[in-house]
């Protein structure tokens, strides 16, 4: 996104924190520019996978950001518009003290609902006094923001039941860049051997349902395992490749041992899946069936699966895709393994899906677009502020 306003000619600076476990090693505090787009990153406490260290990391970042503000400002301009985006919650105050100070617009983009997912999922008991100081959080985060931009669709509701102003609230889900479509339409020839292991497998006759991404207790690996148990006694032609990590991952590799028609292997990078998903029949994605996911889902992995695999099905609620309804080939219900294996199969009985099909749906969700949205958003804004001072 953030590259998408630059190429529109916005002035645009990440602020990020200098450590985070999903980095490949830790950023140097202070200004660096990467890709084109500039980044300013805050110099906050390590952590291994202790939860504490990593809630201290989170609480820090506010503080480091008031910290370095004024320096943010004088090397790259008073902000017009500051975008904090969560997951936590916990810098949203410091993120809005800076906006008055620079008479910025204050927005906030909510990728994930605090508290509600982390008690939904089973992270922390709904008592706990951090989900009661995280509700006061979110209750304020609410009413602060000049709009609150959200990932989920159908949030709204309860975000106004919250303390959300009507009319402040703008659906952009998730997306993918103009570069990667392209990248779908062209030809890319890539050297992997889980590469030649799908074409050995095709080879075979088999028809490959692969999945590619994260293995924890949120990702229903365990019913796709379960789909190919029932696949195995009535297509066995059909062949599952799982690909990731996480901490569920010993456990399902246990669960699928006497299955002959799946296989587990590591995590590749992106341009590899992506030669995965073009060779494979089907790609798979399975959410469990949770109250939380009637507010919207919005997976990177939905895009991925669309641009690059022929077929792709998933297991969610009806209610939580919408929106995203055309980048599938079929949906059917969560938590049901006979159902997503008769999806499957059905799916895979039936023609694939053309890539200008395929890329047409995605294009709806081109960073281009919706870095467009956004700044629609901020005229619309801008014309309520006016119409309130009228």
């Amino acid at each position: 996104m953030a590259d998408a306003w630059t190429g529109m000619g916005h002035r645009v600076v990440v602020v990020s924190a200098g450590f985070h476990h999903l980095h490949m090693r830790p950023r140097k505090p202070g200004p660096q520019r990467i890709g084109g787009v500039d980044f300013w990153f805050l110099e906050t406490p390590s952590y291994s996978n202790g939860s504490l260290g990593r809630l201290w990391n989170n609480l820090y970042f506010g503080h480091s950001f008031r910290l370095n503000a004024k320096k943010i400002a004088k090397l790259f301009g008073k902000p017009d518009l500051i975008i904090a985006s969560s997951p936590h919650l916990f810098f949203i105050p410091a993120a809005q003290k800076m906006a008055r100070r620079f008479g910025a617009k204050f927005w906030v983009e909510i990728r994930d609902l605090w508290p509600e997912s982390i008690v939904a999922l089973g992270m922390t008991p709904a008592w706990h006094p951090l989900i009661r100081w995280l509700a006061w959080l979110e209750r304020r985060t609410y009413r602060a923001a000049d709009r609150v931009v959200c990932l989920l669709a159908n949030a709204e509701a309860l975000m106004r039941s919250r303390g959300l102003a009507p009319k402040k609230f703008t659906w952009i889900p998730n997306g993918v860049s103009d570069e990667e479509i392209q990248r779908a339409l062209g030809i890319e020839t890539v050297t992997h051997p889980l590469v030649d292991r799908i074409k050995q497998l095709k080879a075979r006759g088999r028809r490959i349902v692969l999945y590619a991404g994260g293995m924890g207790p949120p990702n229903a690996m365990e019913v796709i395992v379960d789909a190919a148990r029932v696949l195995a006694g009535t297509s066995s032609d059909v062949h599952f490749m799982l690909g990731g990590s996480g901490s569920s991952r010993t456990e399902l590799e246990q669960r699928a041992a006497n299955l002959t028609n799946v296989e587990f292997q590591e995590e590749v990078d992106r341009p590899v899946v992506h030669a995965m998903l073009r060779l494979a029949d089907c790609a798979v994605v399975s959410f469990h069936r949770n109250a939380l996911y009637e507010y919207g889902i919005s997976p990177n992995k939905l895009f991925d699966y669309c641009l690059f695999a022929p077929r792709s099905v998933i297991a969610c609620e009806a209610k939580g895709l919408t929106g995203l309804e055309g980048l599938v080939s079929l949906r059917c219900t969560p938590d049901d393994a006979s159902a997503l294996a008769e999806a499957l199969a059905a799916s895979l009985r039936g023609p694939e899906r053309t890539l200008l099909e395929r890329v047409s749906a995605v294009q709806h969700f081109s960073y281009s677009r919706l870095a467009q949205s956004y700044l629609e958003a901020t005229a619309e804004s801008s014309e309520g502020r006016q119409g309130e001072a009228g």
